[in-house]
């Protein structure tokens, strides 16, 4: 009789769990704004995805007669210097801004997530020796210290990911730490160690699936971030190098042509914004369906 209550409290447990990852889709189905994000976010995703069915030239392909050339039913968004088709390129450009937004935030959170785990967990000397670190690092302007870290790598694509990744790992660790501090008391926790699970199992099985829904909200805010720094430095000549149809790179080649062809910066200039705004919105709803500490009214 007891175990079929233990057992059926269990079944209760693992509804409660599934339950509020379901009530957290209800809420943001609920959100206007974020399902507005979240279709932004998804038509970014398949023009990066399906670019090579979506671009009507190569990118790079150079066609001196058609150089500097006005938006028209031929080019829909005009030509670059070289006579390269800007909406193919800004298009491609697209596969380039997603990599970049997933890869950091992977190499992100991945190390934010263990210094910050186990800052969390131990506490103590372990804690301040992680924390110390984090401190040094964002005392740094973070666009600085990242230009710094490609001017000392060189510029490259794969360079981008290493320097930014390296720079935003902190505000990861942050947040796990936080959560990680807010968990270690509770009596699951407590439970799992009386069955002899050793830390690294009772951090990364038990505690760290508690703490998964501000690692979510964090990852999709981040890759609006890494964008916008990748947009950055390729601007400034340290990222993407040509041919790639970087969206940063294209509106620093288009500066001197302002007047004689706006296009050319404005169009990639508005890629960025709209895949930005898209991130934001779907974050900012997360954030309102996962906490639980948000309510209805």
């Amino acid at each position: 009789m007891f175990f079929n209550n233990d057992k059926k409290s269990q079944v209760v447990n693992i509804k409660r769990g599934e339950s509020l990852w379901r009530n957290a889709w209800k809420k943001l189905k609920r959100n206007k704004v974020a399902m507005i994000g979240l279709i932004m976010v998804v038509i970014f995703i398949a023009v990066a995805v399906f670019a090579p069915l979506i671009a009507p030239y190569d990118p790079n392909e150079i066609d001196l007669f058609s150089v500097l050339k006005e938006p028209s039913l031929t080019h829909w968004l005009g030509t670059d210097y070289y006579g390269r088709d800007l909406f193919s390129r800004i298009v491609f450009g697209s596969r380039i801004s997603l990599s970049v937004g997933i890869i950091v935030q992977v190499i992100s959170l991945t190390i934010g997530t263990i210094m910050g785990s186990l800052a969390g967990y131990y506490g103590g000397k372990v804690d301040m020796f992680i924390m110390r670190i984090v401190d040094i690092v964002m005392s740094f302007p973070s666009l600085l210290f990242t230009i710094a870290i490609m001017v000392a790598l060189g510029p490259s694509l794969y360079n981008v990911f290493i320097a930014l990744g390296v720079v935003w790992w902190t505000r990861t660790a942050r947040i796990v730490r936080s959560e990680f501090m807010r968990n270690r008391e509770r009596d699951y926790v407590d439970a799992a160690r009386a069955l002899g699970n050793n830390d690294f199992k009772i951090m990364y099985k038990h505690i760290l699936p508690n703490c998964m829904a501000p690692i979510i909200i964090s990852f999709t805010m981040g890759i609006a971030t890494s964008i916008m720094s990748e947009a950055s430095l390729s601007f400034l000549g340290l990222g993407a190098q040509e041919p790639t149809p970087s969206w940063g790179s294209i509106i620093n080649n288009g500066l001197q042509y302002l007047r004689v062809a706006p296009w050319y910066s404005l169009f990639p200039g508005l890629a960025i914004a709209y895949t930005v705004l898209g991130f934001n919105l779907l974050g900012d709803g997360l954030r309102d369906a996962l906490d639980p500490k948000m309510k209805e009214f």
